[in-house]
């Protein structure tokens, strides 16, 4: 049986209490830990515990965010129902009501937080990559927003539902994340039509048949799949069709475009 350790009034250490037989332990003052030390301690210890309650409240909000996305985009904002997001994370709707306040207020933050990973998986890469040609930066540019339409086909149909619905969140949405996209968008195409590399048409033109042939694929991925038996979901299916739109817009038909942009 082994000893069970507590410090008893007056004693100098612990008191080790065990098969009916006790010892006292005393220590030498110098192997006693400072007061600065025992403080420097217990703040390493309550650092610790701060630190993983914030990572597992930036981990429920993460969630939460998520699964209103698909809430959300499966919905429509109207329908959706906040206590079925609380359901889909695992969590409460008091804990949703803690962290968002309101549905409105949740459906924002879900946005900001689709249009962050936007930015993130797509947007910054391409930026990233300032030495390769236009051509090439219009190729990386279609294959990651392909992929990432892929993996998030919640985005777009948020972005249908909230064009269908109109109203102040629609507009809230194009103020404060798609104008500032689409602009930096047409600036890339409008060098790649001066470039002769894409066909010279109006450039909202350009933009929407841009994003609509990436996206619908993945929003009708189910009756695709039903209807010609074709997965768009593989990442064989993504790459290709990424290649498939490069090679429509560049006017490129037995394969990869291999012009060079003018010196």
């Amino acid at each position: 049986m082994s000893g069970l350790s507590c410090i008893l009034p007056g004693d100098h250490g612990p008191r080790l209490i065990g098969q009916g037989m006790e010892s006292i332990i005393h220590k030498q003052p110098s192997d006693a830990p400072t007061a600065s030390e025992r403080a420097a301690k217990q703040g390493e210890a309550s650092g610790g515990r701060r630190r993983l309650s914030q990572a597992r409240a930036e981990a429920t909000r993460s969630r939460i965010l998520h699964c209103a996305r698909q809430v959300f985009a499966a919905h429509g904002f109207a329908a959706a129902n906040v206590r079925d997001i609380a359901r889909a994370a695992g969590t409460t709707h008091s804990m949703i009501t803690y962290h968002f306040g309101s549905k409105d207020e949740l459906w924002r933050e879900a946005v900001r937080d689709m249009f962050a990973l936007l930015q993130r998986q797509v947007i910054d890469p391409v930026e990233a990559e300032a030495e390769l040609d236009f051509e090439q930066r219009f190729r990386k540019l279609v294959h990651l927003y392909t992929r990432y339409s892929a993996e998030h086909p919640e985005h777009a149909r948020i972005t249908v539902s909230e064009t269908i619905a109109g109203g102040e969140r629609l507009e809230w949405m194009v103020r404060e994340f798609v104008s500032a996209n689409q602009a930096a968008t047409t600036g890339n195409l409008t060098q790649l039509v001066d470039r002769g590399l894409v066909p010279d048409m109006p450039l909202p033109s350009l933009l929407y048949a841009m994003v609509g042939m990436i996206q619908l694929p993945f929003m009708l991925q189910k009756e695709a799949q039903l209807a010609m038996g074709y997965d768009f979901m593989t990442d064989e299916a993504v790459e290709a069709h990424a290649e498939a739109v490069v090679r429509l817009l560049t006017g490129s038909v037995h394969g990869p475009a291999t012009r060079k942009s003018p010196s």
